[in-house]
């Protein structure tokens, strides 16, 4: 049933140009008693908030499920999840659009309808850098690599917005732009040369 809602929020906000002003009206609708409306959902803005969501879990799981998955390393794993979802959204341009323009933060602040995708989003991609910190492919650094997850998001961000305002064909630039911003954020969280020059600093130190 919340599937149901979502898509008829969505259908409601295009074909009038705003979203549903109350709960009331939206449930009468929707074919439904108000109170009805509240099993599933606290009010319209709860509902907003979780197709985002909602799009991101079907991306993760539907990456999640895929046979090469476990195999993949973090790098793998962070760009399948990134072109997996903006594949997700492409149904729903209009709608991503709608909110956008009525609702637009500039980096790195994003909109309150983000909040429970971030949370899904920090979750799972906290899972990814676990494996890449396990494994060596990811630097572990003191303090540092706990903002790892920060820096995904705000290139999540970023992506979502240059997707949005991408027009070219088949919407390739944005293909672009996730492989080179997320291979650029991955090279960063992994073992480089200022790190072996800090080893190597340290070790000249502790042998003075």
């Amino acid at each position: 049933m919340k599937a149901t809602l979502i898509q008829q929020y969505i259908t409601h906000t295009l074909e009038h140009n705003q979203t549903p002003t109350s709960v009331y009206q939206f449930a009468k609708a929707a074919g439904m008693e108000e109170q009805a409306f509240y099993n599933y959902f606290s009010g319209l803005e709860a509902l907003e908030m979780s197709i985002y969501e909602q799009w991101f879990s079907e991306a993760y799981i539907q990456c999640a499920a895929s046979e090469p998955w476990n195999g993949y390393s973090a790098r793998e794993k962070v760009l399948a999840v990134f072109y997996t979802f903006i594949e997700t959204l492409k149904p729903n341009r209009s709608f991503v659009k709608f909110l956008k323009d009525r609702d637009f933060k500039a980096l790195p602040k994003w909109p309150s309808y983000l909040n429970t995708l971030r949370e899904v989003f920090i979750d799972k991609m906290k899972s990814i850098i676990h494996e890449g910190l396990d494994s060596k492919e990811l630097a572990e650094r003191k303090y540092i690599d706990e903002k790892y997850v920060d820096g995904l998001w705000i290139n999540f961000l970023f992506i979502l917005k240059f997707w949005i305002e991408d027009t070219s064909n088949g919407f390739e630039k944005t293909d672009a732009a996730i492989e080179k911003s997320v291979n650029l954020a991955m090279d960063l969280m992994g073992k480089s040369a200022l790190d072996a020059a800090l080893d190597f600093g340290k070790f000249l130190f502790q042998n003075r």
